[in-house]
């Protein structure tokens, strides 16, 4: 799956801003993960330009490519939050372990992001 972002909403304040260090307006990122709150807000991780993670309202983007890659599981955990993503990744504490640099959690980082380029074809 990958996103075209239209609008920047700041994570931490929620205002709509003109730039970012991390997410450009017009720019193609790949999804990795989605997330759905309770409260009806859902959130994109998305693939960075320097191939970093980071959590994203899905108000920013649209779709440029809705191919759901073969992978991904959806899991509703305590407090009915929704995630959509590769099981491995949906383990609690997974991103922890991954940035982290634990091994097992950066060789399964590794593994399912192939599946999914190979699924959603290479961005870039």
């Amino acid at each position: 799956m990958k996103v075209r972002c239209v609008k920047i909403i700041n994570p931490a304040t929620l205002e709509v801003e003109s730039s970012s260090t991390w997410v450009r307006m017009g720019e193609e990122y790949l999804v990795l993960e989605l997330m759905g709150s309770p409260n009806g807000r859902l959130s994109l991780r998305i693939l960075h330009d320097d191939n970093s993670t980071g959590i994203w309202d899905s108000e920013m983007f649209v779709d440029t490519d809705p191919t759901v890659p073969s992978n991904w599981v959806a899991r509703v955990s305590e407090g009915g939050r929704l995630h959509i993503g590769p099981p491995r990744w949906l383990d609690r504490g997974f991103w922890e372990r991954y940035f982290d640099d634990e091994p097992t959690a950066v060789e399964a980082f590794k593994a399912e992001m192939a599946v999914i380029r190979d699924d959603s074809g290479r961005l870039g």
